[in-house]
C-alpha cells in the first residue's frame, strides 16, 4: 500500500512537474515574443525617419528616371540629363537613409536582415540605372545639340565644322557606351539579387519587366557600339580613308557574292567625298592581258575555259578577308602595270556590295533617271543589265563605255543619301546593318583594331570556326550568263548518330526556272561543300562531270562538284560523309551539339531542312520556335530559309 501511495505520489509529482515546465517554457516563449516585438517596435520607431527618408528619395528617384526617360525619348537630352542627375541624387540619398537603419539584435533574424538587404539592393540598382540614364543622355544631349539644330538639314550641307563635331561625337561614343553598358550591368546584377520581396506579386512582376528592359537596352548598346567606330572610320575621320569598292553580281554568282563587273575608288575625308568613280572591271583587266599572266585555280581553268587569272575573278576563295587580300594585289598588279596607273596606291580596304543593297537604298534615294530611262526598286537590275549588255548596241554606245551608267546611278544615288535629314540617319543606319548581317556588304579593313570589330560582329564574311557540325555550300557560276537570277534552291541536311559515329547526308537542289535567252542558259556550277576538318566523304551523286574533289582549307574539308542543269529541270548534289572524330568526342564531353550553317555572300536559298537524331534524349534545343519540332524524344526537325547564318544548339 504504502508502495502504491508513494508510486502513484511520484507519478502526480511527475505529471505536474512536465507540465510546469512546459507551461514555464510557453510563458518565456510568449515573454520573448513581446520583448521582440517591443524591441522591434522601439527599433523601428528610432528607424522611422530613416525608413521614411528612403521610401521618399526611391520615389523621387523613380519619378524623376521616368521623367528622364520621356525627354529622351523626345529627344529633349538636355532635359533628359537634368533629370538624370536628380535621380542619381535622389537614389543616393536613399542610400544614406538606408545605412543609418540600425536592426541591432534584429539582424540575427534572417527576415529581418533580408529585407534591409533587399532594400539596399534594389538602391544600388535604381542608382546604377540613373547613372547609366546620366551619361547616356550627357551623350544625347552632346550630339542632340547638332541635330537639333539641324535635323531637317542634311549632313552634305553642313559646314565642314560641324561634320567634324557630329563624327567626333559618334566615334567617341564607344567608351560612353561600354561605361553605361557596366552600370546596366550592375544595375541587373542588383535586380537580379533581390530574393525577399519577390513573394509579393506586383512587385515581383515589375522587377521582372525591369530586368527584360535592361537585357533590351544591353542588347542595343552591343548592336551600336561597333557602328560608333566604323562609320565615322568609313567617311573619314579622324583620318582620311581610300577603299576599293566592288559591286558583285549576285545573277552571275561567285564565292563571295557575285561576279565582279564593276570597281570604284572612294575617298572619304571628315564626312567629304573627296573622290568618288566606278570603273567598268574590263577597263583594268583588258589593258594589262599581254602584260600579266597569273594562272588561275584549277575549276577557273577547266569549267570557265580561262588559262590566266585576272581581277574580274579574283573572289575565288569564299573566305572574304583572303579574297579581299587577293582582289587588292591583283587591282595593285594590273593598276601598276598601265601605261596611266591610278593615283591612289594604298587602300584602308575593299568594301563589297550587290545589287540587293542598291534597291534598298532606293527606297531612301527615289528611282533615279538617266536619259529616257527610270530606274525603280522593282526594275533596277533587270534594266540596268540589259542596258550595259544588249542595248547599249542599239544606243550606238561604244562597250567601253557601255558601264558608264553605273557610275551616273551611283553618283547621284550617293549625292542623296547624303542630302538625307540627318533625323533620317538612324533608319538609314539599321537597313545598312541589316544588309551587313545578309551578306550583302562585306567590309574588309587593314586596320586591325577594325578588322577585329569586324570579325567580333560576324560582318567579316570569313569561313567560321566553329567548334561544332559546320556546314557551308558556295556555288561558282561558271559561264552561265546570268541565271542566278532564275534558280530556286533547297538545302537538306539530315545527321543520325549510329554506331558510335555521325553520319551525314546533305543534298542541295537546284531548280531552273529560266529559258533559253540572251541571259538566260543551263546553269552550271562549280560547288564546294565545307564540313568539319577530318569528315570523311562515304559517297557522293548527283555531278554530271569528273569527279568529286577533296581538299582542306580554312581549318574545314571540301569537297568540290561540277553539276549543269537543263532549264526547266531540277538538279542535286547529294553528299553522304561521316563526321570527324572530334565532333562526336566533344559531343559527348560537354553532353551537347552545334551545327551552324553559313550562308554565301549573294546566294539566295529559300527553303533549308535541318534532321537530326541522336541516341541520347533531347533535353533543350534552340532556336525553339514555330519552325521547329521534335517528334520524338531523340529527334529534332527545323525549316525556314538561310538569308543569314543559322546555328542550332541542343543539350541532351
Amino acid at each position: 500500500m504504502i508502495n502504491d501511495y508513494n508510486s502513484h505520489n511520484l507519478s502526480k509529482q511527475r505529471h505536474f512537474s512536465f507540465f510546469g515546465l512546459l507551461t514555464k517554457l510557453l510563458w518565456t516563449i510568449f515573454v520573448l515574443g513581446l520583448v521582440i516585438l517591443g524591441l522591434a517596435l522601439v527599433l523601428v520607431g528610432f528607424n522611422l525617419k530613416s525608413i521614411a527618408g528612403v521610401y521618399s528619395q526611391v520615389n523621387d528617384g523613380k519619378t524623376a528616371l521616368e521623367q528622364s526617360l520621356t525627354a529622351a525619348q523626345a529627344t529633349d537630352f538636355s532635359k533628359a540629363n537634368e533629370q538624370a542627375k536628380q535621380a542619381v541624387k535622389s537614389f543616393s540619398a536613399a542610400q544614406l537613409e538606408i545605412k543609418k537603419i540600425r536592426l541591432g539584435p534584429l539582424a540575427y533574424i534572417s527576415w529581418f536582415n533580408n529585407y534591409k538587404v533587399d532594400a539596399e539592393h534594389l538602391v544600388i540598382a535604381g542608382q546604377a540605372l540613373a547613372e547609366a540614364m546620366n551619361e547616356g543622355t550627357l551623350y544625347g544631349a552632346s550630339l542632340g545639340s547638332v541635330i537639333a539644330n539641324q535635323g531637317t538639314s542634311s549632313f552634305s550641307k553642313l559646314p565642314i565644322t560641324e561634320r567634324q563635331r557630329i563624327l567626333a561625337n559618334i566615334y567617341n561614343a564607344d567608351l560612353t557606351l561600354l561605361n553605361v553598358d557596366k552600370k546596366l550591368e550592375t544595375s541587373f546584377s542588383n535586380l537580379n539579387s533581390i530574393s525577399s520581396l519577390t513573394w509579393f506579386g506586383p512587385l515581383s512582376t515589375r522587377l521582372e519587366e525591369l530586368k527584360d528592359k535592361i537585357k533590351a537596352i544591353r542588347l542595343t548598346i552591343k548592336d551600336t557600339s561597333p557602328l560608333t567606330r566604323l562609320l565615322p572610320s568609313l567617311l573619314g575621320y579622324p583620318k582620311a580613308a581610300n577603299y576599293l569598292l566592288i559591286l558583285q553580281n549576285s545573277d552571275e554568282l561567285r564565292p563571295t557574292g557575285g561576279f565582279i563587273g564593276t570597281y570604284g575608288i572612294v575617298q572619304t575625308k571628315n564626312g567629304d567625298f573627296e573622290r568618288f568613280e566606278t570603273h567598268d572591271i574590263y577597263h583594268l583587266d583588258m589593258p594589262v592581258k599581254d602584260k600579266v599572266s597569273v594562272t588561275p585555280p584549277e575549276p577557273l581553268k577547266k569549267y570557265l575555259g580561262v588559262d590566266k587569272w585576272y581581277l574580274r575573278d579574283a573572289n575565288w576563295s569564299p573566305d572574304w578577308p583572303t579574297a579581299a587580300e587577293k582582289i587588292l594585289w591583283f587591282y595593285d598588279k594590273e593598276n601598276s602595270a598601265l601605261s596611266v596607273p591610278s593615283s591612289v596606291v594604298e587602300f584602308d580596304g575593299v568594301i563589297a556590295i550587290t545589287p540587293e543593297l542598291i534597291t534598298e537604298l532606293m527606297v531612301f534615294t527615289g528611282p533615279v533617271t538617266i536619259g529616257e530611262e527610270t530606274y525603280t526598286v522593282e526594275n533596277f537590275v533587270d534594266l540596268l543589265q540589259y542596258k550595259v549588255e544588249k542595248d547599249y548596241v542599239n544606243l550606238g554606245i561604244p562597250s567601253w563605255q557601255r558601264k558608264e551608267v553605273i557610275g551616273e546611278i551611283s553618283k547621284i544615288m550617293k549625292q542623296r543619301l547624303l542630302d538625307l535629314s540627318l533625323n533620317q540617319w538612324p533608319q538609314l543606319i539599321n537597313l545598312i546593318a541589316d544588309n551587313v548581317a545578309r551578306k550583302n556588304i562585306l567590309l574588309y579593313s587593314r586596320n586591325n583594331d577594325l578588322q577585329t570589330i569586324i570579325r567580333n560582329e560576324g560582318w567579316s564574311g570569313e569561313i567560321r570556326q566553329d567548334w561544332g557540325d559546320y556546314v557551308m555550300v558556295v556555288d561558282a557560276n561558271m559561264a552561265a550568263l546570268k541565271t542566278d537570277a532564275v534558280m530556286d534552291r533547297q538545302i537538306d541536311y539530315q545527321l543520325i548518330e549510329d554506331d558510335n559515329a555521325l553520319k551525314a547526308k546533305l543534298v542541295v537542289r537546284y531548280s531552273h526556272g529560266g529559258k533559253f535567252d540572251w541571259k538566260t542558259t543551263r546553269y552550271r556550277t562549280y560547288t564546294r561543300v565545307y564540313v568539319p576538318a577530318g569528315s570523311r566523304l562515304i559517297t557522293a551523286s548527283g555531278f554530271t562531270q569528273d569527279k568529286v574533289e577533296i581538299g582542306e582549307e580554312f581549318g574545314k574539308t571540301y569537297f568540290g562538284a561540277f553539276l549543269s542543269v537543263e532549264p526547266g529541270q531540277i538538279g542535286q548534289l547529294v553528299f553522304e560523309y561521316e563526321l570527324a572524330n572530334t565532333i562526336l568526342a566533344n559531343m559527348k564531353s560537354y553532353n551537347n551539339y552545334r551545327l551552324t550553317i553559313q550562308k554565301q555572300p549573294g546566294k539566295q536559298v529559300n527553303k533549308l531542312n535541318v534532321d537530326l537524331v541522336f541516341k541520347n534524349e533531347i533535353k533543350s534545343y534552340s532556336p525553339a520556335s514555330f519552325y521547329s519540332e521534335t517528334n520524338n524524344q531523340k529527334q529534332l526537325k527545323a525549316n525556314g530559309d538561310l538569308k543569314i547564318d543559322r546555328s542550332y544548339f541542343v543539350n541532351f
